[in-house]
């Protein structure tokens, strides 16, 4: 059976019926026409392409690689990130079932669910990763749906997906995860019970930071359910975004490694910092949920936190990460530029919230690109160096 490596470049292309054409072509076309009416009523019920909000050729290809390398029976291309958390969610849930969901869940998918879902009458409840093992005393007789993340956003929980899987299909209920951070290439949740996997595929799968795009992999029963309502919320990803995105997969194995081990040698760096409190890798043997992590991952990508000892002031932070000058101040990660932001303020507002993520006051998260490592490590200790300029500057000035 050919490797991740292999599938990633030929999986899913029709080459013969694409002309001999290398990639997939883009097709710009809104619809399908055909020469007679015997042939269009055959094409709409074999689900051929006829129309591309519901299925285009270009976005067939990515589905297609997807599924396969989810080990899902089908796939869908969806128009972002949390185009793909909020379909999952809208077509599982209804008014008065209740929804379980990872504390340490992206930002934008607890507004989803403290927003829109609420106001549909759905139930939610959140738990922390620590639970994961046994979440049978928060089950309800309603409980539909439980969602997690794993790792999980920012502080990089990790949840017993085969003890949360067990427990859901016994009592009928279906489970979903945000799989982005590792990519199908580390892990396949639906290999070990998990029923829907979604992805913002924005992230490293694109991995180029000039695509917006979401993916949602399931079994054949799920995608009946699912399949409808996302054609009919009209959220299907454009063809040039989905040629986009099967470009970035191509090539994800070579990035995935490099900016993997560049992370994993960077946070050992980080480590031996006297300035540094921890390190947040789920790959580091100090990391909490490390032996767990070992059973369910096959690998790590380069997003990570760390924490400093001593709390400087926003000033010095701020002068911390603008000293360093290939990572860049922004939102988002995974793509081939390295990334960091300040995030110990996350969740102020929030203290059960930051409490269970395990937020320390002075944090910062950086998303490796393809850079050398030798380069990263010398912004870094210009960074280091202009914190603790911007500290002692701030202590003269207090003093005076």
């Amino acid at each position: 059976m050919p490797s991740n490596e292999t599938d990633l470049l030929h999986y899913g292309d029709d080459r013969f019926e694409e002309k001999g054409a290398i990639n997939t072509p883009v097709y710009r076309a809104s619809l399908f026409s055909f020469e007679t009416m015997e042939a269009f009523a055959q094409a709409r019920n074999s689900g051929a392409h006829v129309y591309s909000r519901v299925s285009n050729p270009t976005r067939a290809t990515l589905e297609a690689k997807i599924a396969h390398l989810e080990k899902a029976d089908h796939a869908l291309a969806l128009s972002s990130g949390m185009a793909a958390i909020s379909l999952s969610l809208l077509a599982l849930l209804k008014q008065g079932d209740h929804l379980l969901v990872a504390h340490c869940c992206y930002g934008p998918t607890r507004q989803v669910c403290d927003t829109l879902l609420k106001n549909m009458g759905v139930e939610v409840e959140y738990f922390s990763s620590s639970e994961s093992t046994d979440l049978s005393p928060r089950l309800k007789p309603n409980t539909r749906v439980i969602y997690l993340e794993s790792p999980g956003t920012m502080t990089f929980q990790i949840q017993d997906l085969r003890a949360v899987a067990k427990l859901a299909r016994a009592n009928n209920i279906y489970t979903i995860i945000d799989n982005t951070w590792s990519t199908p290439l580390y892990q396949n949740p639906i290999t070990l019970g998990i029923d829907v996997v979604v992805h913002t595929a924005t992230k490293y799968i694109a991995g180029h930071s000039d695509a917006v795009a979401g993916l949602l992999a399931c079994n054949d029963e799920l995608y009946k359910k699912i399949q409808p309502v996302a054609e009919v919320l009209g959220a299907a990803l454009s063809p040039d975004d989905s040629y986009l995105v099967t470009r970035g997969l191509r090539t994800l194995a070579v990035r995935l490694k490099q900016q993997g081990e560049t992370a994993m040698k960077i946070a050992r760096w980080l480590q031996a910092r006297p300035e540094v409190l921890r390190v947040l890798h789920p790959g580091l043997p100090e990391f909490e949920g490390y032996e767990l992590a070992r059973t369910q991952l096959s690998g790590y990508t380069g997003l990570f936190s760390f924490s400093m000892k001593d709390q400087a002031p926003a000033e010095a932070q701020f002068a911390f990460v603008d000293a360093a000058k290939y990572f860049g101040k922004g939102v988002s990660w995974g793509g081939y530029e390295s990334l960091m932001l300040p995030t110990g303020d996350g969740y102020r507002n929030m203290p059960e919230v930051r409490e269970s993520m395990g937020y320390d006051e002075e944090m910062y998260r950086l998303s490796i690109g393809l850079e050398s490592y030798e380069d990263l490590i010398a912004d870094l200790e210009n960074a280091f160096a202009a914190r603790a300029t911007a500290i002692e500057k701030l202590s003269v000035i207090a003093e005076i």
